[in-house]
């Protein structure tokens, strides 16, 4: 009877709270395993829903990353000028408007091209006639390469 008041003995003692098989789990351990399936399974989720290249092999081409200068010259004078970033291969730019599919641009009778350099670089600047006001002028890049494509000027022309 002495053992069993100090919980020595066979009787329920105070580490044992009712339990059965005491085989020492802890609530802790199972709500850290539960937020960790939980964060796996919403990145993958996001992965899937969002798109985003969480897991992924190799190296995504984003394309250069350019800065540009605008001016209004007349209304129907639209000049670009590529003032800093990356170099552009011209065979990988196309100059795109919202109401007109596309500008054909002489990149060579515009300065751009010539003497075997075929690339749009800081300084060099193209000239472009948009039909409206209003018309969004967009410069896409599109990987010779990997086919990936990225708007790398969007312009809304008001003269």
């Amino acid at each position: 009877m002495l053992f069993e008041q100090v919980g020595c003995g066979t009787g329920s003692s105070a580490a044992d709270d009712g339990r059965s098989g005491g085989r020492g789990q802890s609530e802790v351990i199972g709500a850290i395993l539960t937020v960790a399936i939980v964060v796996i399974l919403g990145a993958l989720v996001g992965q899937y829903v969002f798109g985003l290249d969480i897991i992924q092999a190799g190296e995504q081409n984003v394309g250069p990353q350019i800065s540009f200068d605008t001016t209004v010259e007349s209304p129907d004078a639209l000049v670009i000028e590529h003032t800093s970033g990356n170099s552009a291969e011209v065979s990988e730019l196309s100059v795109v408007g919202s109401k007109s599919d596309k500008f054909n641009v002489d990149w060579d009778a515009q300065g751009v091209t010539g003497g075997g350099d075929d690339e749009w670089t800081a300084s060099e600047s193209i000239t472009i006639d948009p039909d409206d006001s209003g018309e969004t002028i967009r410069i896409i890049w599109k990987s010779s390469t990997t086919g990936d494509s990225t708007v790398v000027l969007k312009y809304e022309y008001t003269p």
